[in-house]
């Protein structure tokens, strides 16, 4: 067992380290010792020793079969109970990945109860809408590590090595105090997994094919059909003191979308050695290295028969290289202190046949000092870290690039302090002070607090509140990036300010026992709010808004004012065996209501060569590009709500097990995208000659089928999947598929269909 601790005297001790090995060096004498570790009970021993003499003492702990065996991470950086954390944590583990067939941890996220990603951008209960592109307010996270890139401080979703996965933590709220700042909106931990005591190999591969849409005139394949296949591998052995896990993927999409086919390959490692002359001491390094390439699907070109079939202008092929380098060491030392030092070294090159691609490098590094007093039932954390980042971007044949050449850093401390009382009472307090540049511009620098409490009313009864700030500067992409997209044009904002909020909750987590099956029913309610948002809007924002170069219309991120998002959430997790049939289940509602609190539902003018035009305007927009811009965003709704937001989302996932057989079921829904950009819905409401010229330009066929399809299908977004899997031995199992069972066709944003039902037999062995 990893991290047991053994105490005797007042609170005197020490853990045990990652093969479950301990030793305690003591005077002669009579000692009571007390092992314990999470989710087990508290053993006592009496000892006595002798003068010179040694004991080996093996101590077996017995599960605490009223509590989930579920530790998390991510809320403190140290292990924790999931009942005892003071904000809300989902857990998603890897079975429930691996059954599903998920292609990568975007798709994985699907089955996360208030959580949504869409064009690879993650938000947590409404946190942010859609930003092509832009920065996160959710912060990645594989061990402890960011995993954002350079430019645009974005998600690698299919650079993140599933197959290699011991569960996934997502915290719900503002986490700036401990993780910096693009933790504004949340954290999604990806935890991998190092070998235990026995070696563990698998592979893992799958074919698949898109069926039929219902509408036939989607259908641009006739009766050769696409479809999807690929595989993964893991590897993982102790060879004495040497930790080696190693692992990779290979995917081939022959998307159902016209021109959006893509194929990657991915290859990681994580190394571990604990040097024999100096316990407590372990160094490694690890590595990931991926490539990819495909046909980038942003905008349709119509209904029906180009729904399919991109915008003209607005595809581009793509070919990706990733390579992380993470050195790393750890060290315990006998009396309870813990030092680490992270470094990494992140390239996400991209390049593309518009020779707008980047080169981002990102070095970072963090050292940490952490310490346990179990006698005081204090645990302290503190730290330091930082970054340099240099992005590089080629100029064109037409002499533009997509970002220039820009640099920046970093520097942050933090400070944690977890404190328990009576072993009910837990109290947490962070801060962290951090200081950006990009360039010439700096941040407001200046500390963010998060504190939390938690109470154990009974056996498996918690009640928790908690309160964090948040803090987030721009990106380099938010700032600087300059691009097109079939005539539409993806526009910088260097005025772009920082953005600063809160998040508050309080809540109550019931454990509860059905048989040998254990769960937690989870109840929140949550306030969040955010000053001087940044969103990916809709404008007018070149200076030269002459016919012949789209009049400056296009998007670029803006701070939209100050916004409130207010809402609740049930969840429920479960594990265990219900009628001698083990069972899994994660399960959640999520209600949100996302409000711009500078909402302004007046007309204003927009100037297209000399004629006045008038489109709804939702607000104060704060700084433009530009000094004096004749437009800023419109919203397609006249109800004062964010846009891209699902207001309701049902996410649900259980699986059993019946003999040989398991049987699973993914069920999820979001309700009706009340509010867009104008622009996709009604890109000019006064027919005029040089309007009229525009939209023609612009390619009316696709905004307009827009606006008709949304009239049509405004009651949501419906999909079930099931899978039935079947174990030909203990070993190997295959597994069918059917994603998208009802073939409902859906937008999860504007002018994308998402894929229709599909079909997919997956094969799995270990040894």
């Amino acid at each position: 067992m990893v991290g047991a601790h053994i105490i005797y005297g007042s609170g005197l001790g020490t853990a045990t380290d990652i093969f479950g090995n301990y030793e305690l060096k003591l005077d002669a004498g009579t000692y009571t010792l007390k092992f314990g570790a999470l989710n087990h009970k508290e053993l006592s021993q009496t000892i006595t020793l002798k003068s010179g003499e040694t004991k080996i003492l093996d101590v077996k702990l017995e599960p605490d079969v009223l509590e989930m065996n579920i530790v998390t991470v991510v809320g403190g950086k140290y292990e924790k109970k999931l009942g005892e954390e003071t904000v809300s944590i989902e857990v998603l583990k890897p079975d429930l990945i691996n059954n599903s067939n998920a292609i990568d941890m975007e798709e994985a996220m699907d089955k996360v109860p208030g959580v949504s990603v869409i064009d690879g951008q993650a938000n947590i209960r409404g946190g942010s809408g859609w930003s092509y592109g832009a920065g996160s307010r959710v912060l990645i996270l594989v061990d402890d590590m960011p995993l954002l890139s350079a430019d645009a401080a974005d998600a690698k979703w299919s650079f993140i090595p599933t197959e290699n996965i011991e569960q996934v933590e997502v915290l719900k709220g503002a986490s700036s105090a401990l993780y910096g700042s693009s933790a504004l909106n949340g954290i999604i931990h990806i935890r991998t997994a190092w070998p235990r005591q026995e070696p563990f190999a698998r592979i893992i591969l799958y074919q698949g094919v898109y069926g039929n849409f219902r509408n036939k005139e989607i259908q641009w394949w006739g009766n050769d059909q696409p479809a999807f296949s690929g595989g993964s591998f893991a590897y993982r052995q102790r060879f004495g003191r040497f930790d080696l896990v190693t692992g990779g993927n290979y995917a081939v999409d022959k998307s159902y979308l016209k021109l959006g086919s893509s194929q990657s390959a991915r290859v990681n490692f994580e190394t571990r050695w604990r040097p024999k002359n100096l316990d407590g001491l372990s160094v490694g390094i690890n590595g990931n290295f991926y490539k990819g390439s495909g046909t980038t699907f942003f905008l349709w070109n119509g209904s029906d028969s180009l729904s399919l079939v991109p915008l003209p202008g607005s595809e581009s092929n793509y070919y990706s290289t990733r390579i992380t380098v993470d050195p790393f060491v750890t060290y315990f030392d006998n009396h309870g202190n813990k030092y680490s030092l992270r470094t990494r070294w992140f390239n996400a090159k991209n390049e593309n046949d518009t020779e707008q691609g980047s080169n981002p490098n990102l070095y970072y590094a963090e050292a940490q000092y952490q310490r346990t007093f179990d006698s005081l039932g204090i645990n302290f954390i503190t730290g330091v870290s930082g970054y340099y980042s240099n992005v590089t971007s080629p100029t064109g044949v037409d002499s533009s690039s997509l970002f220039g050449s820009h640099n920046g850093n970093n520097v942050s401390g933090y400070l944690q302090i977890d404190k328990k009382f009576w072993d009910r009472l837990s109290l947490s307090f962070g801060v962290r002070y951090e200081y950006f540049r990009i360039d010439t511009f700096t941040g407001d620098s200046k500390p963010v607090l998060r504190f939390g409490v938690n109470y154990r009313i009974a056996k498996v009864t918690y009640i928790r509140a908690s309160v964090g700030q948040g803090y987030r500067f721009p990106t380099i992409a938010e700032k600087f990036v300059q691009t097109d997209v079939g005539g539409i044009g993806i526009y910088p904002n260097p005025k772009l300010r920082p953005e600063t909020g809160f998040s508050a909750e309080v809540g109550i987590k019931q454990g509860f026992k059905i048989s040998d099956w254990l769960g937690f029913l989870d109840l929140a309610a949550f306030y969040n709010e955010y000053n001087d948002m940044m969103e990916f809007t809709f404008g007018q924002y070149a200076e030269d808004k002459s016919l012949g170069n789209f009049l400056g219309l296009g998007f670029s991120s803006q701070n939209i004012g100050d916004t409130r998002i207010v809402g609740g959430e049930i969840s429920v997790i479960g594990q265990g065996e219900i009628a001698g049939c083990k069972t899994t289940l994660l399960a959640g509602y999520t209600y949100i209501n996302p409000t711009s609190l500078n909402w302004n539902d007046t007309l204003v003018l927009f100037d297209v060569n000399g004629d006045t035009v008038y489109l709804p305007y939702p607000g104060d927009q704060g700084l433009t590009v530009y000094d004096s811009p004749t437009y800023s965003s419109s919203s397609s709704s006249e109800k004062n709500i964010l846009k891209y937001r699902n207001v309701h989302t049902v996410r649900a996932d259980v699986e059993t097990e019946i003999n040989k057989f398991s049987i699973g079921v993914s069920a999820q829904y979001m309700s009706f995208m009340e509010n867009i950009d104008q622009i996709f819905v009604s890109p000019f409401l006064a027919g005029t000659d040089s309007t009229a010229g525009l939209e023609a330009q612009l390619g009316t066929e696709a905004f307009s089928a827009l606006r008709d399809y949304r009239e049509e299908n405004n009651k949501g977004n419906r999909q079930i999947d099931v899978r039935v899997g079947y174990h030909i031995t203990d070993k190997a199992k295959v597994i069918f598929l059917v994603k998208n069972l009802l073939n409902q066709e859906m937008t999860r944003r504007p002018a994308y269909i998402s894929a229709p039902i599909n079909y997919t037999v997956q094969f799995s062995v270990e040894f």
